[in-house]
């Protein structure tokens, strides 16, 4: 959307130049122009809008960059978080996600970041509801292999139990 815009205000300069330089000969205005569209004020321009185009199009590099710090931050606030409710279980009253951003942005201000915006905040809640999700799953995963291990040792002490064993060499 950001290079759309921004081609679509050099494509706005470049159609309206002959427009002006029309206009700047002719008319009474012609004094008024002639004196804005000097090489020098033409350069001036040209330097603004490539800055704008340059500002939008390398811009990108720092806001994937932030996203990283931000799931970086997320994910070391969540593990924090989850540390303070382990010291503490009954401690209902954690409210985790608020406790996590109150993390994140300390974080983040301490790296040399901004605090998070509401956007941001939205995106380590997410991230911190996907990272809960994965700690149950795997949680769920460890209780159904440590029951099936479980029900193996059990199977395996009630056969032994059942049938009587020789020694060997009798029989």
């Amino acid at each position: 959307m950001k290079k759309r815009l921004t081609l679509a205000a050099c494509l706005a300069v470049v159609l309206s130049a002959p427009v002006a330089f029309a206009q700047a000969s002719t008319g009474a205005s012609s004094s008024i122009l002639d004196a804005l569209l000097t090489p020098t004020s033409i350069g001036i321009v040209l330097g603004a809008v490539t800055g704008a185009i340059g500002l939008f199009a390398g811009g990108t590099w720092l806001t994937e960059r932030r996203k990283r710090r931000i799931a970086l931050g997320a994910y070391h606030a969540f593990h924090v978080v989850e540390d303070i409710a382990a010291e503490d279980p009954e401690n209902t009253a954690l409210n985790k996600a608020a406790k996590g951003l109150e993390v994140i942005d300390s974080w983040m201000k301490a790296n040399g970041w901004r605090p998070l915006k509401p956007t941001e905040q939205a995106l380590a809640k997410l991230q911190f509801s996907a990272l809960h999700g994965e700690q149950k799953a795997e949680e769920k995963v460890q209780e159904q292999a440590l029951s099936v291990a479980l029900g193996a040792v059990a199977a395996k002490s009630a056969v032994e139990g059942a049938v009587p064993s020789m020694p060997r060499g009798q029989q």
